[in-house]
């Protein structure tokens, strides 16, 4: 994909958030994660030449470590998400390499991530994933117990929590998808309630359903195929 369209693709997506926001009223800010999973590195670069600061996304431990090396050749201060699953024996590339890591979905991973941290003397920032489509093929902590998982997580001294993810189920239903995210909405407020605002980012929303999830109080969206899509 060259710039022109790429650009053209970021005007849009920008634009339909500004209207999202006037749409229902919201003052605050909706930040925009450019998802370059499926992105060839051609692509990437061609983004990259328009200055436009967005983290990236990346789904695979692998492709994070190779695309930041390649990458880090012609630019030294991207950010990237890490945003796929994640498997404990590839967790020393994901925190060497991602800033923030949004997928962290059980209590075994996070004491993972926080002994990964520890060995490359940094505070790891990751956003806790939960699964509230309750799929099976989907990752992520249940709803039920969110404190205590909160609570665990945030004692690890080399992970610092900065928020809340979840992925909408693959569905028409506008319906089932709005309860979800406002299901995970009320889950982020609670914790801030409880502990005084300690969260910053609830990240919702991807190409086919980012308005809804602006609606139910996303501040963070993972646009992909509709942005840099899959070439």
């Amino acid at each position: 994909m060259n710039r022109d369209e790429i650009l053209k693709r970021y005007n849009l997506i920008e634009d339909n958030i500004n209207r999202i926001k006037e749409k229902y009223n919201i003052n605050y800010d909706v930040s925009l994660v450019a998802v370059s999973k499926y992105s060839s590195i051609e692509t990437i670069k061609e983004f990259l030449s328009l200055n436009i600061d967005l983290p990236l996304g990346e789904s695979k431990a692998q492709s994070l470590r190779d695309r930041v090396g390649e990458i880090g050749k012609i630019k030294d201060n991207v950010k990237w998400h890490f945003i796929g699953r994640i498997q404990s024996n590839k967790v020393k590339y994901i925190v060497k390499y991602a800033d923030l890591i949004q997928s962290v979905d059980s209590i075994e991973i996070a004491e993972c991530i926080n002994k990964e941290a520890l060995k490359n003397n940094k505070v790891q920032d990751i956003l806790l994933q939960f699964n509230i489509s309750d799929e099976v093929q989907k990752g992520g902590f249940t709803a039920d117990d969110y404190i205590g998982v909160y609570e665990n997580i945030m004692k690890m001294p080399n992970i610092s929590v900065k928020g809340l993810m979840a992925i909408g189920k693959d569905t028409e239903d506008s319906y089932v998808i709005e309860e979800e995210f406002e299901h995970l909405n009320l889950i982020y407020k609670e914790i801030n309630k409880k502990y005084n605002n300690t969260l910053s980012i609830l990240s919702m929303g991807m190409s086919s359903d980012y308005e809804l999830a602006i609606k139910h109080g996303s501040n963070m969206v993972r646009i992909g195929s509709s942005f840099l899509g899959n070439s």
